[in-house]
């Protein structure tokens, strides 16, 4: 389910069911333009399909922006986590942004892709990294839902 009025519907009638919000992180970086809209898109394109793939299961929130990564944006994470832990058992930051590696407070609903730029690969190719990108976080999910 996505963030949009007939989604929220649904979610409303079916809440047992979506145990887990997704939240893409992306950052914005104006001296690194390309380098940081190429990781930003790739997040995108992977949680677009995680989505897909888990409708009924994940609610997939927009994408969080910022600037950098710092203890101010760690805190913002950490309060955006907790005011969902009231609606989803599972909440879970999805980022290409390995500055997040360092930030241990936050590194359990973290999940950090390893980005593949994405603008000269074709079609089936692209295709076939976002779906490799999409079975790491199932795998990620899973152990996150039928923890030992």
């Amino acid at each position: 389910m996505k963030f949009q009025a007939e989604d929220a519907d649904r979610f409303l009638q079916s809440k047992d069911y979506i145990d887990t919000a997704i939240i893409p992180l992306v950052g914005i970086d104006a001296d690194q333009i390309k380098h940081t809209v190429s990781l930003g898109e790739f997040t995108i394109f992977v949680t677009d399909e995680l989505e897909r793939q888990l409708k009924g299961r994940v609610f997939l929130f927009p994408s969080h922006t910022y600037l950098e990564v710092n203890d101010r944006k760690q805190e913002d994470i950490l309060t955006m986590k907790q005011s969902l832990k009231d609606h989803f058992q599972h909440v879970v930051f999805i980022t290409s942004d390995h500055h997040f590696k360092e930030r241990t407070e936050i590194s359990e609903s973290i999940f950090l892709l390893k980005p593949v730029p994405l603008e000269h690969l074709k079609v089936e190719l692209k295709q076939k990294v976002i779906q490799d990108s999409v079975e790491q976080i199932l795998n990620f999910l899973l152990q996150k839902w039928n923890p030992s």
